[in-house]
């Protein structure tokens, strides 16, 4: 791997430390199914049964990135054009399947779809609803770290192409993209794959809800977006400080 312009040698894109985040996230999204399991076989309920594919689906942007990663680190691998053409198509797809991590974050919702607040017995007095709140709390922090830590991931391959501030900018507008895709998600119901299938109604539904009076589009996106980039920042703070402490 070559130096950038700021002389950080990125001669390891992936690390023991990386790999100890991974194995934690994986723990934590076990805990998660099961305490969803849990409240299914409790209640007698199909609730958060979704949960499995969402899950699966949050994980699919951490295994690009790693693919990617392991793509430039491969000692059989040529920086040419038909490199790059690679790593670029492996990114494109990467970019559609972000959304599906910190969408996580939108399931907290479901915390309150399943207890109505009732005056003689109010639901926070139900240990069900504290597991539940538990579940879909645990549900967005993964979903978040899975978002953040891919991001991070293509953030120190663009550290291999481009300026140091050049990629802050594009890493901003990849949680842009990402939060306007989670928005898509969960208000207009379209999966990562529609993007290419049926880009037309997409857009079409999109202007539709932009020029909306009661639109929160805009509102949305930005507050996701904001909500993604604290974590991003925090993650990426205590990132180099534990890099600084090594070195």
């Amino acid at each position: 791997m070559r130096t950038n312009q700021d002389g950080y040698k990125h001669n390891k894109l992936w690390n023991k430390g990386r790999t100890a985040v991974l194995l934690t996230l994986l723990l934590m999204t076990l805990c998660c199914l099961g305490t969803a399991a849990y409240l299914r076989a409790k209640s007698g309920s199909n609730m958060y049964a979704f949960l499995v594919w969402d899950m699966f689906l949050a994980w699919v942007p951490l295994l690009i990135s790693s693919l990617i990663v392991y793509v430039l680190e491969c000692k059989g691998f040529k920086p040419g054009w038909l490199g790059a053409a690679l790593v670029g198509l492996l990114c494109l797809i990467w970019l559609f399947f972000l959304p599906n991590a910190a969408y996580l974050y939108t399931e907290m919702l479901h915390a309150f779809r399943y207890f109505t607040a009732q005056p003689e017995s109010p639901f926070w007095y139900n240990m069900d609803f504290w597991y539940s709140l538990t579940l879909s709390l645990g549900t967005a922090i993964v979903g978040l770290l899975l978002s953040t830590c891919s991001v991070r991931q293509i953030e120190n391959v663009l550290y291999l192409f481009v300026h140091k501030y050049v990629c802050w900018i594009i890493i901003s507008f990849i949680l842009l993209l990402s939060s306007l895709g989670v928005y898509i998600g969960r208000y207009n119901r379209w999966n990562s794959w529609d993007v290419v299938s049926r880009p037309e109604q997409i857009i079409t539904d999109l202007l539709h809800d932009f020029g909306a009076v009661d639109s929160m589009l805009l509102e949305f996106v930005i507050l996701k977006s904001v909500v993604q980039g604290f974590v991003y920042i925090i993650v990426s703070l205590m990132s180099s400080r534990t890099n600084q402490r090594q070195h």
